[in-house]
């Protein structure tokens, strides 16, 4: 869980070689010696306090400096020399200088006061000098009080730090040990062995040691390794150990060895045995220039939460693992020693002449490790932390502070948007949100030990050295403690976590050594008196966490305590908060010390396979890496806990109820990989009874989070500081299918399938099984062959066909026999495919099948695909088929089979040939009368009546361009024409005699509306209003001899422009009974059109018929776009007895539903009279206006104000009242030389 954050920088370069670096006790102090010099470092902020030089007389008299350790206080320091003798330092504050630098107020220049931001300096003092007499080989500090060091002739003793006297009664030798190897036999060593190294571990009281005969073990003593009472207890095969190492969190005990590896053991406190556990290999990935051979193994170091472990080799290498063996980091510097900073934040490392600091981040989930911190990506450093930002909903008509309250209990899965889309981009793209810590809380207070973050990502908290503050995301701004003592009044211990926008914080308080539980709401100030709710306890927190509105504590006298929670927010955002405690029990007997607990969470889940609920049902702990989990009964007690994984890193719990991956429990085992606790519903053959089954997962990167319905992990490669998302399902049900278990396979399956990655896991899939296959030998192949059963498996999911094509064609083609064995015949999967209308999966199927078959066999399905793409519109794939019938030309069918070096070669010759298709000229359509050819006579014609692939190509689209303008599907017409560079003009001029009459032209006038979203357009009162229409409107009475009196509008066009009318479209309520007079050019461009693309594309098609000269066709498109000189252009050309149909019958289906086109038409009639002959014409294209009443008008002018009403003059003009009511229908015929004058003049009516 660390992750190098930047590269490593130069602290210091010395003139003299130095040779350790070691790390107090609380990590704030670091002392590095040469063979003459001590220096005194500040870890945080990195700055050398103080330089000791020994005098000429000092090193002679004593030896030079070896090594060194420290006083658990960090208040006096041992040097060892090579002369056995033990330099004593005492370490204190530099009276003459008491601060290196302190802080200044800016504006004012006083200094703060000593807690913020000061550095105290430090000096050293030579306290006494003890005589060991035999070269010491290790030295370790028990306690306060107690060195243990041991000599080179084997002899262990104990010394006071105070006055540096040697204890005697406590000498003893290895005869005085009683040994006892792995088979549990007790023996007494022989006397020529000595202790190597030592590692010693105060919680523990264990040491682990190495000897001089290559054997590792660990030391116990219940009385302070006091003479015949010390045993140790030998690790099972280890032949060469050279040092060794300490875990007390995880109970492991590492050996580095001479030949470059590390074994680790973990402590087995039932027998007092070492069992083996793991062994650290480096990455096969690791990035080095050039990775040195394995050499000798020299320092082992665990960072300070135990959670991964430095390895320093005699080559000057250097490598990071995690707890468990998850290789992290590697660097080849010349190290020679390295230690820990505080919190593992920055690894101190020496190299000859020079102090390096190689800086880390990592997770949370170290000290921290709680539900809401498992469902987001989220890194700290000393005082920064990185939140890879998420996409969630959010409310307009919710506060900032309410939206979170509503939305912290949510889990990440359900509102997780942008992670689906993500598995298919690069997540390395996506930048941290990196959030600092601000300095009026980091001065004094850092580094950071714990942070949190809530369910929904908006609410941050971290805490350092006392105290807390979080961060709001929403409003961009921190909280702290507005009173300075309270933060300084206690010690956030136990961890941190957010619960419904509401920061629970497990508490040490100092004075008085009292230990809490505290509620803060996150919309209020910290103090105090802002706490909505308070928990008492007996004794200091180990961790906590929550589900639902569950609170689980573990308290360090291993005590586990469930609450339940309630909480009230009124809309003033005040919130009530109380607590219950509804069950509390012991596991003291199950676990050696508390420190050793690394998590707990409360689970719905239970060891069987029932189907989850929001009820909680068990509580699982991970004890020093062995997760347990404690089943709940009805009666207020705990079953005896079951063993579900051992090396457990981190584990994730589904955070809602659900089947199988939302049942299941998820497991960072860290080099035996990621694992799945899976249940299984129902029964199988041969696996009655079993409830669940624990499945092993494959993965690149260290998992930080799961996602538990999605099966896919979320982590960070281990040389890069980027997110990479993994999906494991197809490990997943490969594992099951093999194991028989296909019925809850196909469970998982059917369940996964709407995922947008699931087509690329059956893929993945399907390779797994096939590199498995052809990795056994033959015999093992035919015997344990994985392949068919996957097959099986995969022909009951929907995207099986797709599957097997895209894997076959990432496959070489050595294997395609063997796939094709199982699947099916490549021909028989092709024609399921069309049947299924798969074009895509389809032509993958082609190509391979090009490989396969003879030539012949591949003209015949190009033609099916041709016909398909086309039917479907699938425009590109009509692209690429023709280029692939282009490229296997006719005269190479004698050949048998296309020899290709691979599936891809014939993409690429296809990319070459296209060049040649491109340049060809347009496909001309077939010969006119053709109806369709069998695709067997276009793909194997008769002998003599062979066809080009270009005839075939012409025949096929010629005959869906027939199609296609018949049906009156003209976009698609173009974009054939267009994409397969169809020659529509030339096909047109063909087909002109089969397009010589339209059996229903006001159908097709329709569908051109439709098909091009062109408006009907409805005459409104406004467009006398509009621009193109003249403000000169003449009223005129007029009288006949029907008729006593009626009324009719005749208008007059000037000042037209070039703009359209975009006012909004009202009904038109008074067309039929009255007529509008004016100009049909005037009045195409102010009646309501369609979009431009529209337009353009209606345009292209009318030019196009009236160049073929198809001027039925070319008439109803002008009547669309109204285009009044192209219309009487169609006329001239062709003034038939058909053209005057198709005018009759639009006239008289408009005058029923359009009234827009309606007064179009009428306009129009004048000037297309005179275009036909007598004989054609016979008087019925004179235009009759329709009155019925002088209410008409009035309702006209009732809607519009622009126009006059009866009786008011306007331009000498009068429109005289009339009390006359006309209800009949006159005709009035108007003679068409008076309408086709001037339009400037008024209209006169006979």
């Amino acid at each position: 869980m660390y992750f190098q954050s930047k590269p490593y920088s130069i602290l210091l370069a010395s003139v003299e070689e130095l040779i350790c670096i070691k790390s107090s006790g609380d990590r704030s102090l670091i002392a590095a010696c040469s063979k003459s010099c001590l220096d005194i470092w500040r870890s945080l902020p990195s700055v050398r306090l103080f330089r000791y030089q020994r005098s000429e007389d000092s090193i002679k008299d004593y030896g030079e400096n070896s090594f060194l350790t420290w006083r658990n206080d960090g208040t006096n320091i041992a040097v060892v020399t090579d002369t056995g003798c033990i330099i004593l330092f005492s370490v204190s504050a530099d009276n003459n200088a008491p601060y290196v630098y302190r802080c200044m107020e800016q504006k004012s220049h006083a200094f703060l006061h000593d807690a913020v931001g000061s550095v105290e300096a430090k000096c050293l003092e030579a306290v006494t000098v003890v005589h060991v007499e035999d070269k010491i080989i290790t030295l370790n500090a028990i306690d306060n009080n107690i060195l243990l060091l041991t000599t080179k002739k084997g002899n262990i003793k104990q010394v006071h730090w105070d006055d540096g006297m040697i204890i005697e009664e406590y000498d003893c030798d290895i005869s005085q040990i009683l040994f006892t190897d792995p088979n549990q036999h007790a023996y007494v060593p022989p006397t020529d062995i000595t202790i190597t190294s030592m590692s010693y571990s105060q919680a523990l009281v264990v040491a682990a040691v190495t000897f001089s005969n290559g054997q590792g073990a660990y030391l116990a003593s219940n009385n302070y390794f006091r003479p015949h009472n010390i045993h140790a207890l030998l690790a099972p095969s280890v032949a060469n150990a050279v040092c060794s190492s300490v875990n007390p969190r995880h109970h492991l005990v590492v050996f580095g060895c001479d030949n470059g590896e590390i074994l680790a053991y973990v402590l087995n406190y039932d027998n007092g045995l070492l069992v083996f556990s793991h062994k650290l290999t480096p990455s096969p990935n690791e990035s080095l220039d050039e990775i040195p051979k394995p050499s000798r193994v020299t320092q082992l170091l665990w960072s300070p939460d135990g959670c991964c472990i430095a390895v320093v080799y005699a080559s000057g290498l250097l490598r990071v693992w995690s707890v468990f063996g998850i290789f992290l980091y590697s660097c080849n510097i010349n190290v020679r020693q390295c230690c820990w900073d505080l919190e593992g934040y920055n690894l101190w490392v020496i190299t000859g002449l020079q102090t390096l600091k190689i800086p880390f981040v990592k997770s949370p989930l170290t000290v921290n490790n709680v539900t809401n911190n498992q469902t987001h990506i989220i890194l700290q450093s000393s005082s920064q932390i990185y939140i890879l930002p998420n996409q969630f909903p959010s409310k307009a008509d919710m506060s900032i502070y309410g939206s979170i309250y509503q939305q912290e209990n949510q889990p990440l899965g359900t509102s997780y948007e942008s992670f689906l889309s993500s598995l298919g981009s690069p997540l390395e793209n996506w930048p941290w949100q990196v959030i600092q810590v601000p300095e009026l809380y980091a001065n004094t207070n850092a580094p950071i030990r714990y942070s949190a973050i809530g369910a929904s990502g908006k609410c941050t908290a971290v805490a350092g050295k006392r105290g807390f503050a979080f961060y709001i995301s929403a409003k961009h701004k921190w909280r702290c403690f507005g009173n300075e003592a309270q933060e300084q009044s206690f010690v956030v211990r136990g961890g941190m976590l957010w619960w419904k926008g509401i920061l629970i914080v497990a508490c040490h308080h100092l004075e008085g050594n009292r230990f809490a539980i505290y509620m803060y709401p996150h919309h209020s100030s910290i103090d105090q008196s802002s706490i909505v709710d308070r928990i008492a306890l007996p004794a200091a927190v180990i961790t906590m966490n929550t589900y639902d509105n569950y609170l689980v504590i573990l308290t360090a006298t291993n005590r586990v305590l469930l609450y339940i929670l309630h909480v009230e927010i009124n809309p003033s955002l005040v919130v009530t908060m109380s607590h219950q405690k509804i069950f509390e029990f012991s596991i003291a007997k199950f676990t050696p010390h508390p420190c050793a607990i690394l998590s707990i969470h409360i689970s719905p889940l239970s060891a069987d396979a029932s189907v989850p609920d929001k009820n909680i049902k068990s509580i699982i702990i991970n004890i020093a890496g062995k997760l347990v989990m404690f089943e709940l009964n009805d009666l207020g007690s705990v079953s005896h806990p079951t063993t579900i994984a051992t090396n457990v890193e981190c584990v994730s719990c589904p955070s809602a109820p659900g089947e199988y991956l939302s049942a299941a429990l998820w497991l960072n085992c860290g080099a035996r990989g990621l694992r799945v606790w899976l249940p299984l519903h129902g029964t199988d053959s041969g696996y009655v009874g079993r409830k669940r089954i624990l499945l092993p997962v494959e993965h690149n990167v260290y998992p930080l989070v799961i996602h538990h319905i999605e099966a896919a992990v979320l982590g960070i490669p281990f040389d890069v500081l980027k997110c990479k998302s993994e999906t494991f399902l197809h490990i997943l049900l490969h594992q099951l299918v093999v194991q028989n278990l296909g019925n809850h396979a196909y469970a998982i399956a059917k369940n996964c399938n709407k995922l947008p990655y699931f087509h690329h896991t059956l893929e993945l899939m399907i390779h797994k099984a096939l590199e498995s296959d052809m990795n056994r030998d033959n015999k093992d192949m035919v015997e344990n062959a994985v392949f068919p059963d996957i097959i099986n498996f995969m022909k009951l999911l929907p995207h099986y066909l797709s599957a097997i094509a895209h894997c076959a064609r990432k496959t070489e083609m050595m294997h395609w026999g063997y796939i094709f064995k199982y699947t099916g015949n490549v021909q028989n999967l092709l024609d399921q495919c069309l049947a299924e209308e798969s074009l895509d999966t389809a032509v993958l199927y082609l190509v391979i099948l090009q490989n396969l078959e003879p030539i012949a066999v591949s003209r015949v399905y190009i033609v099916k695909l041709l016909e398909a793409s086309i039917c479907q519109k699938r425009w590109d794939v009509g692209v690429d088929l023709l280029r692939f019938l282009h490229a296997i030309s006719y005269e190479h069918e004698s050949l048998p089979k296309r020899k290709l070096t691979g599936a891809s070669d014939l993409v690429i010759r296809l990319r070459r040939s296209s060049e040649s298709f491109e340049e060809d000229t347009p496909l001309s359509p077939a010969t006119p009368g053709f109806e369709g050819t069998p695709y067997e006579e276009l793909a194997f014609p008769l002998p003599g009546k062979e066809l080009s692939d270009k005839k075939i190509a012409q025949r096929i689209i010629t005959h869906h361009a027939h199609h296609l303008l018949v049906s009156c599907q003209f976009t698609s017409l173009g974009e054939m024409s267009y994409f397969l560079k169809f020659d529509l003009e030339q096909f047109l001029e063909q087909e002109k005699h089969n397009l010589s009459e339209i059996v229903d032209p006001v159908h097709v006038f329709m569908c051109l509306h439709e098909e091009f979203s062109w408006p009907f357009p409805d005459i409104v009162p406004r467009i006398l209003d509009h621009p193109h229409v003249s403000s000169n409107i003449n009223f005129i009475s007029i009288s006949s001899e029907n008729e006593s009196k009626a009324d009719i509008i005749s208008l007059d066009a000037r000042d037209c422009s070039d703009k359209r009318d975009d006012e909004s479209v009202y009904e038109d309520s008074v067309y039929s009974d009255c007529r509008v007079e004016i100009d049909p050019t005037i009045l195409a461009r102010a009646l309501k059109r369609g979009t431009c693309e529209s337009e353009s594309q209606l345009t292209f098609f009318l030019d196009l018929f009236m160049k073929a000269k198809v001027y039925n066709y070319a008439l109803l498109f002008g009547l669309t776009l109204r285009d009044v000189s192209k219309i009487v252009d169609i006329i001239k050309d062709n003034p038939t007895s058909g053209m005057l149909s198709y005018l009759m019958a639009i006239d008289a289906w408009v005058n029923q539903e359009s009234g827009g086109y309606c007064l179009f038409l009428q306009s129009l009639k004048p000037l297309l009279a005179p275009l036909f002959p007598t004989s054609v014409n016979d008087n019925r294209l004179k235009p009759i206006v329709r009155i019925s009443s002088m209410s008409s008008i009035n309702s006209l002018n009732s809607l519009d104000p622009g126009i006059p009403v009866a009786g008011v003059r306007r331009k000498n003009h009068i429109i005289p009242e009339s009390d006359e009511v006309t209800t009949g229908v006159s005709n009035l015929r108007v003679s068409p030389d008076v309408i086709s004058t001037s339009s400037t003049s008024s209209c006169s009516v006979s």
